[in-house]
């Protein structure tokens, strides 16, 4: 888990399991008054039922979007949802020390390049304060040609407190520098959190 995610308070306990029907229960609920359902995680396309799971909320008439890490490219490809949002969590080289844990990094180029094929899709990148310029436009290059890019505000938390260096994020200046370098790379950056 990445020490910045913002999904780490259900992330670290073994009680926050939800049953599925009452999901669907309370989804029913919002027919008519909610349009669409993010999945999100961890990385949701570990889940075994992830295929059904979008399935069953499909049939009550929601958009699904999906959050995904892009380590599944595969996974992604069997996926029917609307709109899907890829972390770039660093340039290739520096993957697993930013993240801390060993990833494939062939299985993100994989899904970043499939991601690229489809109509409605974001790339973003937490501007962690582990990340220099240089890495920012390394990441610009690696989804070079991309319609959407987000670039979001780090936001230090307990879990990130917890690492041998406390990280200030970037600031707002710092950000407009690194959307300019972006920009090169793709048709739309967005900042997010900086203001």
């Amino acid at each position: 888990m990445c020490y910045y995610c913002h999904n780490n308070n259900i992330l670290c306990y073994e009680s926050n399991s939800i049953a599925f029907s009452g999901v669907l229960d309370e989804l029913r609920e919002q027919v008519g008054f909610v349009d669409a359902v993010v999945i999100t995680g961890g990385e949701p396309t570990l889940h075994p039922h992830l295929k059904e799971i979008i399935s069953e909320i499909k049939k009550l008439g929601f958009l699904v979007k999906l959050d995904t890490n892009g380590t599944n490219s595969e996974i992604l490809k069997e996926l029917d949802v609307d709109y899907i949002a890829m972390d770039i969590k660093a340039p290739l080289d520096r993957y697993a020390e930013v993240v801390g844990v060993d990833i494939d990094v062939d299985e993100i180029k994989k899904s970043i390049e499939y991601i690229k094929t489809l109509d409605n899709y974001m790339f973003r990148t937490t501007l962690c304060p582990m990340l220099s310029e240089r890495d920012i436009s390394e990441i610009g290059k690696l989804i070079q040609g991309a319609k959407c890019f987000q670039l979001q505000q780090f936001v230090p938390n307990d879990f990130s407190n917890r690492r041998k260096v406390v990280h200030l994020p970037y600031s707002e200046a710092d950000a407009k520098k690194f959307e300019l370098e972006l920009s090169k790379y793709c048709e739309r950056v967005l900042l997010r959190g900086f203001d």
